[in-house]
């Protein structure tokens, strides 16, 4: 009996340990984006044409013509470390109708919680049709949107909402401890409250967006393949790319760039998501985001760099010929 309870209370005393040390690693540590950061004050005045973008937090979107509202990943709910490793998840819904108040579309890169979290709260609540993969649909049917509000997209299909055509592709997750598809699986249609580790990944897509002559290629992960965007394509006036998990490489660079062809890069996921909204801005522990634009200045110096604060709206103009 002594010899058990010796045991239990080392693993007591480690899992206090451990909790203790993740809450101390992603502690709020609050940060200002640098004038040098922010990118031309031109996409920060009022426009004609063009689409309105809106930073949602972490690789959260809003983006619209004035008529059609598209969300990319949009996640205002951030739970703290511990409610993350001390139950379910449950989204913000009124911080959710705050920041996303108007749906027609929303687009999910992958199905972990802080990507999908808020995404059928707000289908719920605005009508909008929810696209991604197989368990991002199962998320959305186990939380009552009906079936023919959402669609299970591939690679390479095609669809339209509005004046927005929406091209799919497929990427990858960033290994996570060295484990490629972390926390993989499928969300079954019929789940409960679920536990951060139950947002299963199936598949992680990547969206390229236009509408009115302006176009977006939305790849919110850091990864990049050879071949993964097919190369003299329709490219993007804008990249959005992740700089959170595997370190950005100017040879990710160089191949992002090149098939793309952006006039400006947004980095994404690069707020600490472990910490609440309205806390402000935080990077995520251990991003060295200079150095990840510079991987990309290495490749095209002329390329311009957009970093977003919270809830920051710009006008992405529309693409020159």
């Amino acid at each position: 009996m002594k010899r058990l309870t010796r045991v239990v209370a080392g693993l007591v005393v480690t899992l206090v340990l451990v909790v203790g040390v993740f809450v101390t690693v992603v502690r709020h540590v609050p940060w200002t984006v640098p004038e040098s950061e922010r990118g031309a004050a031109s996409l920060r005045a009022p426009a004609d044409g063009g689409l309105s973008l809106r930073y949602l937090g972490v690789s959260g979107y809003e983006i619209s013509d004035g008529t059609t509202v598209v969300l990319l990943d949009p996640t205002p709910t951030r739970p703290p470390p511990l409610a993350l490793i001390t139950g379910p998840l449950e989204p913000d819904e009124a911080l959710g109708a705050k920041e996303c108040p108007k749906a027609d579309v929303i687009l999910v890169n992958h199905t972990h919680h802080d990507h999908a979290l808020d995404v059928p709260a707000i289908a719920k609540r605005t009508g909008a049709l929810v696209v991604g993969s197989q368990s991002t649909v199962n998320l959305a049917l186990s939380r009552g949107i009906p079936a023919g509000q959402t669609r299970v997209v591939k690679a390479q299909d095609t669809f339209n909402v509005g004046a927005f055509t929406i091209e799919v592709g497929r990427s990858r997750h960033t290994k996570i401890a060295g484990i490629e598809q972390p926390m993989s699986g499928l969300v079954p249609t019929d789940a409960g409250k679920l536990w951060f580790w139950q947002y299963a990944l199936d598949e992680t897509l990547f969206y390229r967006l236009e509408a009115h002559g302006t176009s977006v290629w939305f790849h919110p992960t850091s990864t990049w393949a050879e071949n993964e965007i097919a190369s003299g394509g329709p490219g993007a006036g804008t990249l959005i790319v992740g700089v959170t998990g595997e370190p950005q490489t100017v040879e990710k660079a160089r191949g992002l760039l090149g098939a793309v062809r952006p006039k400006r890069v947004l980095p994404t996921h690069y707020d600490n998501f472990f910490q609440p909204w309205e806390k402000g801005l935080a990077l995520m522990p251990g991003l060295d985001l200079p150095k990840a634009r510079a991987a990309f200045d290495s490749v095209d110096a002329g390329i311009a760099w957009v970093v977003l604060d919270q809830g920051e709206r710009i006008v992405l103009p529309p693409d020159e010929p």
